[in-house]
């Protein structure tokens, strides 16, 4: 067990090879999404067996009750989370470099839900966050994900190897609206420079005001476009109508998944079927890359009169839903954890 020291620049290749390319591996514990979380404190831990990377646990920091800080692994840790003995030990080597007043380290792997590993945890004297929690936004990140699983699972699913397949795999509605854009004019570029991030925003900041949510701002889209271009991990989607953008998607391509991370579009422009020609290009780049699963990201439930869920099924409704274990707390000060929680409930 050790501290990646960032001055360290063959282990952090390692570290970063390690999250990029492990099965499991997510942007959220790239040392960069650090770098881009730059009012966020951060450690980085890892595992090796035999000199190799095996486990990793990204953890950053910010002030979430009043002189007290949240340690947040986004996504992580990866590795085997089964093994909870060392994953116990990387928060311990973890707590000891950060500073003494961090009240909680939490946890929330990508991995399926279990009544047998919720035990576990619990066990092990965790507090878990799943099942329990009803509401999409009592956690950081939602338990309840469409993914599209490109190996073929679930009733009347096939592997996908070919973009004929990919098209029949959604719901025929989905096939003619794709069409549609198509025939209409819609075209879709991809990239990752800045000009590329400025046009996504202008939808984004669209979709925000017709949903009344609130937004990231322009700085924290240019910081993430500068800090991952050329890697080939990154991408924006932009569909195009007579010269405008009315569309767009931003994925991360980590381990064996598509991550659809923030999208926008322009309401205007809704029967050219914009978001759809988006999934569509950005679908095609996960079958590319051969990657097992899509994931459309969060809804609040599998159910028709879920918004998120209605849009997201109809690309992937073959496959099984994916409901992940949810958080796992490491509490060290509860009473700031009390505080903290209260926002929640």
């Amino acid at each position: 067990m050790a501290i990646l020291n960032l001055d360290d620049t063959k282990k952090v290749i390692a570290y970063q090879k390690f999250v990029r390319e492990d099965p499991r591996g997510q942007v959220t514990q790239d040392p960069l999404w650090g770098e881009l979380k730059s009012n966020w404190g951060h450690v980085y831990v890892y595992h090796e067996t035999d000199g190799e990377i095996d486990a990793v646990l990204t953890v950053l920091t910010v002030e979430a009750v009043a002189g007290k800080l949240l340690g947040y692994a986004g996504r992580g840790p990866i590795g085997d989370v089964e093994n909870i003995g060392m994953i116990k030990l990387m928060i311990q080597e973890a707590l000891q470099a950060l500073p003494d007043n961090v009240f909680l380290i939490r946890l929330d792997p990508e991995v399926a839900y279990s009544d047998t590993l919720n035990d576990a945890y619990q066990k092990a004297g965790f507090i878990t966050r799943n099942r329990a929690i009803e509401n999409m936004h009592g956690n950081i990140q939602p338990r309840k994900n469409v993914v599209l699983y490109y190996d073929g699972r679930g009733d009347g699913a096939a592997p996908i190897t070919s973009e004929t397949e990919l098209m029949t795999h959604f719901k025929r509605d989905y096939r003619n609206q794709i069409r549609r854009a198509a025939k209409d004019g819609v075209v879709v570029t991809s990239g990752d420079t800045q000009e590329d991030i400025e046009s996504f925003f202008d939808t984004y900041v669209m979709m925000a005001a017709a949903q009344n949510i609130t937004h990231r701002p322009l700085s924290y889209f240019l910081r993430m476009q500068e800090l991952w271009q050329g890697t080939g991990l990154f991408k924006v989607f932009l569909a195009h109508f007579e010269g405008r953008v009315i569309a767009s998607g931003i994925g991360f391509s980590y381990g064996d998944e598509i991550w659809y991370m923030y999208a926008g579009s322009d309401r205007q422009y809704a029967k050219h079927y914009g978001p759809y020609a988006v999934q569509w290009e950005m679908l095609k780049w996960g079958l590319s890359l051969g990657k097992v699963e899509y994931d459309f990201g969060g809804v609040g439930d599998f159910v028709p009169e879920d918004g998120l869920y209605k849009f997201k099924h109809g690309f992937a409704y073959h496959d099984p839903h994916a409901e992940y274990i949810g958080e796992l707390d490491w509490v060290v000060d509860d009473a700031g954890y009390q505080e903290y929680i209260k926002q929640f409930n």
